[in-house]
C-alpha cells in the first residue's frame, strides 16, 4: 500500500514530520520566518512591494510578490510537483462507507493535491458537487475567505457554497502565513487565534500558522462559524475534546445504518504535536515549519527556506543536513512506525477500522426496527441523543470508537508524529468497538 503524501496547511492533511520518542535533538532556528532570508523584502524599495488595494479583499497574492521573492515563489509554485496519483480513501479503508454513512464524506474522500490545488480540490468533490453545502466549507482553502470573515462577514459562511466558490481566485498562499507582510509569520483566522488564547506564547507561531487549519474544528454559533472544541493547550486533547462534544451534545451527523449521534473529526495534526502532553518532537521546540520546509539555497548561493512544503522523507537535502544529526535512518524508523499503525492490510489502523464496521453492521441487523423508530422520532424532532435500552448504549460506544478511530486516521501522518498517542487512539477505538461486539454477542 502507497504511503500519503500530504502536505503541511492543507485542510485535508500533513504528513510524516520527525518521529516521537527517538533520540534527543535540538531544533534549528525558524526555517519559514522570512525575516532571516537573505533577499528578504526590506531590500525592496517601497515600489516594488505590491498595493493590496489592487487585490481581491485586500490579499496580495503569491504572483504579487513573485518579484519581491523570486526564490520563495519558485519554490511555492514546485508544490504542483506533488500532485500526481493521490489515495481515494473510501478504497483504502473500505469500512468509511459504512463508518461515514449519511455524511457527505461518504461520498468522496481524496487525498488532496496540495496548497496550489487548495479551491480546485474543494470545488470538485463529490461532497460538495452532489450534497449542497454552506460556505464555511471555503474556511482555509483560500486566504481571501479569512479576510473576509475577518472583516465581520461572518454571514458568508451561511450562503451556499456552489453560489459563491467562484468568488475566489487565490489557493492557500503568502497571505495564509504572513497576511500582507512577508517579513512575519501570523496566525490570520480570528477563530484559531481564540482557541490558543494564553497558551499563544507557548508554541512557536511556526507551528501556530500550520495549526490555525490543521486542526480540529467544527460549525457553531448563528452564522456557523468555524470554531475549536477547547482553548488553551490542556484542552486539546482527544478525550477532552470529546467530553466538549458531549457536553454540548454535538454531532456532525447521524449514522444512516444505527441512528448514532456521530463525529468526524477533521485533522487535528497540531492537537497531535502540542495538545496535552504534547509529542516528543514539539516539546523539544520543533516547528511543522523546521521538518516540512526547511533551509535551502538558490543556484548564486542565496539562503532561503523552501516554501514546497513536503514531507521530510521527500526532502534527501533536510535528512541530509539536518535530520542525520539525530537520526541514522529517518526513513526506515518512519516506515516501522507506519507499517505497525497506517493504512496497510496488516496496519492497526485498517485493522481497527474493521471492527468499527462490524460494530455498526451487527447493530443495524439486530436492531433494525428499534432503529427505524428512533430515526422516525429523530426526524419529528421528539428523539434524544441516543435510543433508550441496549440500542443506546450501542449507538454511544459507537460514537466513542469512531471518534477515536478518526482522530488517529484524519491525523494524517500514520503514527510519525506523535505515535504514543495514535496508538492510544486506536487502543480505545478497538477496545470500545469490542465492548459493543461483546454486548451483541459476537467475538
Amino acid at each position: 500500500m502507497k504511503r500519503k503524501k500530504a502536505l503541511v496547511g492543507m485542510s485535508a492533511v500533513c504528513t510524516v514530520a520527525l518521529i516521537a520518542g527517538l533520540v534527543a535533538c535540538t531544533p534549528t532556528s525558524s526555517s519559514s520566518d522570512s525575516s532571516t532570508d537573505s533577499d528578504k523584502a526590506s531590500t525592496a524599495t517601497s515600489a516594488e512591494v505590491p498595493n493590496p488595494d489592487n487585490f481581491e479583499y485586500g490579499v496580495i497574492t503569491a504572483d504579487g510578490w513573485s518579484e519581491v521573492y523570486p526564490n520563495q515563489y519558485a519554490t511555492y509554485k514546485a508544490m504542483g510537483e506533488n500532485d500526481g496519483e493521490k489515495h481515494d480513501y473510501l478504497e483504502v479503508y473500505p469500512a468509511l462507507k459504512t463508518m461515514y454513512a449519511g455524511y457527505a464524506f461518504s461520498l468522496g474522500y481524496a487525498e488532496p493535491n496540495g496548497h496550489l490545488d487548495s479551491l480546485t480540490d474543494v470545488a470538485e468533490t463529490p461532497r460538495t458537487q452532489e450534497k449542497e453545502q454552506n460556505g464555511n466549507c471555503i474556511t482555509c482553502k483560500t486566504p481571501q475567505f479569512t479576510a473576509q470573515v475577518n472583516s465581520g462577514d461572518e454571514a458568508v459562511n451561511l450562503e451556499k457554497f456552489n453560489d459563491i466558490i467562484g468568488n475566489y481566485t487565490e489557493p492557500i498562499s503568502c497571505y495564509s502565513c504572513h497576511e500582507n507582510n512577508p517579513e512575519e509569520v501570523v496566525v490570520p483566522s480570528a477563530y484559531w487565534a481564540k482557541s490558543i488564547g494564553a497558551d499563544a506564547t507557548a508554541v512557536p507561531v511556526e507551528a501556530q500558522t500550520c495549526g490555525q487549519c490543521h486542526n480540529e474544528y467544527y460549525f457553531s454559533g448563528e452564522n456557523k462559524v468555524a470554531t475549536n472544541p477547547y482553548e488553551g493547550l490542556e484542552a486539546m486533547t482527544p478525550e477532552a475534546i470529546l467530553a466538549y462534544y458531549d457536553e454540548h451534545e454535538y454531532k456532525d451527523f447521524a449514522s444512516n445504518l444505527t441512528g448514532a449521534p456521530m463525529i468526524k473529526v477533521q485533522h487535528p495534526e497540531f492537537e497531535t504535536m502540542y495538545g496535552g502532553k504534547g509529542s516528543y518532537m514539539g516539546k523539544l521546540g520543533y516547528t511543522c515549519a523546521d521538518c516540512h520546509m526547511g533551509a535551502t539555497k538558490a543556484e548564486d548561493g542565496t539562503e532561503f527556506s523552501n516554501h514546497k512544503l513536503q514531507s521530510p522523507l521527500d526532502n534527501p537535502e533536510l535528512i541530509e543536513n539536518v535530520c542525520s544529526d539525530c537520526h541514522d535512518d529517518l526513513v526506515s524508523q518512519v516506515k516501522e512506525i507506519t507499517d505497525e499503525l497506517g493504512d496497510g492490510e496488516n496496519g492497526r489502523t485498517k485493522q481497527v477500522s474493521e471492527r468499527i464496521e462490524l460494530l455498526i453492521n451487527t447493530t443495524a441487523e439486530k436492531y433494525s426496527a428499534e432503529i427505524a423508530e428512533f430515526q422516525a422520532a429523530a426526524d419529528a424532532g421528539t428523539a434524544g441523543m441516543y435510543a433508550a435500552g441496549e440500542l443506546g448504549e450501542l449507538q454511544r460506544l459507537q460514537r466513542v470508537a469512531q471518534f477515536y478511530w478518526d482522530f488517529a486516521m484524519n491525523e494524517n501522518s500514520e503514527g510519525a508524529h506523535n505515535s504514543t498517542l495514535t496508538r492510544a487512539c486506536l487502543d480505545m477505538a478497538e477496545s470500545t468497538a469490542d465492548e459493543g461486539l461483546a454486548k451483541l454477542g459476537v467475538a
